[in-house]
């Protein structure tokens, strides 16, 4: 279970929401990849397509196993999945701040 917003420094909030974006549109990425809308997504892998819509959204995080779900519906690996997530989040992060890309991330979730 995640914890609790309200117990999350402003710096642990940023860099949750940075992830849950940066997840949420990897898999958006791959489901429009696979020509499917999030109904489609839906059926195919049994998570609600509201539940899609807010993680696609970066407005809720994604369990593990609902993950290997979608990963499998969309024909992909929930490897391949956060591993897009990690170069499109480490790109942004980087021209956003002019830094390293994986520095940018390591140093916001550090604290530094």
């Amino acid at each position: 279970m995640p914890v609790p917003e309200a117990s999350l420094s402003p710096q642990q909030r940023k860099v949750r929401k940075m992830r849950r974006d940066a997840v949420g549109a990897a898999i958006r990425r791959a489901r429009e990849a696979a020509k499917m809308n999030q109904d489609e997504l839906a059926a195919a892998s049994g998570v609600s397509r509201p539940v899609i819509a807010r993680i696609e959204l970066g407005n809720s995080g994604v369990q593990i196993d609902r993950l290997w779900d979608l990963a499998e519906a969309l024909a992909t690996t929930p490897s391949a999945l956060l591993a897009d997530a990690e170069q499109h989040l480490s790109s942004s992060n980087a021209s956003a701040k002019g830094s390293p890309p994986a520095m940018a991330v390591k140093k916001v979730a550090k604290g530094e």
